[in-house]
């Protein structure tokens, strides 16, 4: 898996994490990669700040740049990132935290033997599995846990 930083066209900044660029790629052009904030699919790639770097492997001929340079009071004021902290307030608000009974409930839902509802949690991959077979719509998104 990769993490990889991400734009939408209006600006709002976030983190998706796929199996590879390729399968980024792939989802991008099928617009399967939408902006959490928004919803905007027109997304692009952006550079990864733990991705910029020299390598020690290379010479100092390379033309590889270095970072730019961030003194420790720049790097604390950007962490952790306002528009994630909003969409972790959002979700918090408007999803019902479920825990690991996300599948069990959501296949309630489906079938109509509880009230439809937002409602978020954790599943395991064969719960998963299950719940795509099974034909229920759920978004896998990986939330930072921040210490608040």
């Amino acid at each position: 898996m990769i993490a990889i930083d991400i734009k939408c066209s209006n600006g709002h900044l976030f983190e998706g994490w796929f199996a590879d660029s390729d399968s980024f790629k792939d989802q991008k052009e099928k617009l399967l990669v939408n902006c959490p904030l928004c919803g905007n699919s027109n997304v692009e790639r952006m550079p990864s700040s733990f991705a910029i770097g020299k390598s020690s492997k290379l010479s100092n001929k390379s033309n590889v740049p270095s970072p730019p340079h961030q003194d420790e009071e720049q790097r604390v004021s950007i962490l952790p990132n306002p528009n994630l902290m909003e969409f972790k307030k959002y979700l918090d608000k408007n999803f019902e935290d479920v825990g690991t009974g996300f599948a069990e409930e959501a296949l309630k839902i489906h079938f109509g033997l509880e009230e439809e509802r937002n409602i978020r949690g954790v599943t395991t991959e064969d719960e998963e599995k299950e719940l795509k077979e099974e034909g229920v719509p759920f978004v896998k998104i990986p939330i930072i846990k921040f210490n608040s």
